[in-house]
């Protein structure tokens, strides 16, 4: 066969709860769009499956969270894939570190499409018009922690002369940093001779190699405020050219719910409605650059530069107010603002104010040279701090350390500016 096409998707994570999102901070009409997204993606999976008509469609791990033990999820993905039956569509599905094996519901009845590899390697050879097509390597996680380097156990299989894909859910070195659940290398990749493989678990999009062609989809809908932008599955188009395969990848979104962080400079800005307008332009301008599948945004708005209102901006009730008007604002699709993140600092000449011979040029030298000194910083705050801090009952307080003694640091920082410079 000169080609085929096979769509890959991976981390559905089906009914997830959304992470860095209270009840209290969510309205019910909000909730229950969080609740759906994973599904809606799941739907929108299958809805690209029946319109495009793939030769076969891929699920490479954490379809849902063993933690969850969601009932829901696994039979939203039998509906599924009955749907995906009557359309002549093989499933081929690897389990992860998060629905491995064991928590598979053993009273499902699956469809006779779906191919669920098991804890030791498969092949699985698929025909059209009688002819080999595909040879689908997979292999599942048995257990909730995979320690094992499954690349090592895939081999191509030399007697069948068609394109070889590896199903796995894995760590790849060098990908961003997750859980490492079955380690390997492009190298041990590499090794097995398949033309192409479709990985799990990085929740980021990333093509690792050409030749073979070796793809993380990312997750169909993001979860947290980390997870930004679009989230979906890759139609993956494979070719024979002169006794080897080129695979080209297209994405398909699919997740409704797309996490954005704007970032407002505020440098030189003194009015209240200036900051109000940059808020609003920076919402208008991320929502507009939206595709279709986005029906709600979540957003975090970092404030940053120096301006003469950081500390007004610093007050949680600024904030509040400023979230409140802005909801209310007509934008191009619904979006809930998670918060404002206010990294600004005062409009003020750092380095005129060190050189001062008063308090503040003393309190600022003083802080700088904690600053870059760690192991004074850390004997300062044991000193200082430690005192006021077991003061407080036990569990409520910890002493700050590494980066949140910095961050402690920055704010006295600025703090003595507002206090000794401020109007």
């Amino acid at each position: 066969m000169n080609s085929l096409r096979y769509i890959h998707a991976a981390d559905l994570h089906l009914d997830t709860p959304f992470l860095g999102l209270s009840r209290t901070d969510a309205g019910e009409a909000l909730q229950a769009q969080l609740r759906d997204a994973t599904f809606t993606a799941l739907q929108r999976l299958f809805d690209q499956c029946e319109r495009l008509r793939p030769d076969f469609l891929v699920l490479a791990g954490d379809i849902y969270n063993q933690e969850e033990h969601s009932v829901k999820a696994q039979l939203a993905l039998r509906d599924g894939c009955v749907r995906l039956q009557a359309c002549g569509i093989p499933v081929f599905w690897a389990h992860g570190n998060h629905d491995p094996l064991d928590s598979r519901l053993k009273t499902v009845d699956w469809p006779d499409n779906v191919t669920i590899f098991g804890p030791e390697p498969e092949q699985h050879v698929l025909y059209r018009d009688g002819a080999p097509l595909a040879v689908i390597h997979g292999i599942s996680h048995a257990r909730i922690r995979e320690a094992r380097n499954l690349a090592l156990l895939f081999h191509r299989q030399p007697e069948t002369d068609c394109f070889q894909l590896g199903v796995l859910h894995c760590s790849v070195e060098g990908s961003p940093t997750q859980d490492r659940y079955a380690p390997c290398s492009l190298d041990d990749l590499r090794a097995a001779g398949l033309d192409a493989w479709a990985l799990g678990h990085v929740h980021e999009r990333r093509i690792l190699a050409r030749h073979p062609f070796i793809a993380y989809p990312g997750n169909t809908q993001g979860l947290h405020i980390n997870e930004g932008g679009p989230r979906g599955c890759l139609l993956v188009t494979a070719e024979a050219c002169d006794g080897a395969f080129s695979c080209r990848e297209e994405f398909l979104p699919l997740g409704p719910v797309q996490w954005q962080r704007p970032v407002i400079g505020l440098d030189a800005v003194e009015q209240l409605d200036a900051v109000e307008d940059r808020l609003l332009e920076a919402l208008t301008t991320v929502t507009e650059k939206a595709d279709a599948s986005c029906t709600l945004m979540v957003v975090r708005l970092c404030l940053q530069g120096r301006t003469p209102l950081d500390s007004l901006l610093r007050r949680p009730e600024t904030c509040r107010d400023l979230r409140e008007r802005l909801h209310q604002a007509p934008l191009p699709l619904p979006v809930h603002i998670k918060d404002l993140c206010v990294e600004t600092a005062p409009a003020v000449d750092m380095a005129a104010c060190l050189q001062r011979q008063d308090l503040l040029g003393e309190a600022l030298r003083l802080a700088e040279g904690l600053e870059q000194q760690p192991e004074a910083l850390a004997a300062f705050a044991e000193e200082e701090l430690a005192p006021l801090f077991r003061h407080c009952p036990a569990g409520m307080l910890d002493m700050p350390e590494g980066e949140d003694l910095q961050d402690l640091l920055d704010e006295a920082r600025y703090l003595c500016l507002d206090m000794l410079e401020g109007k």
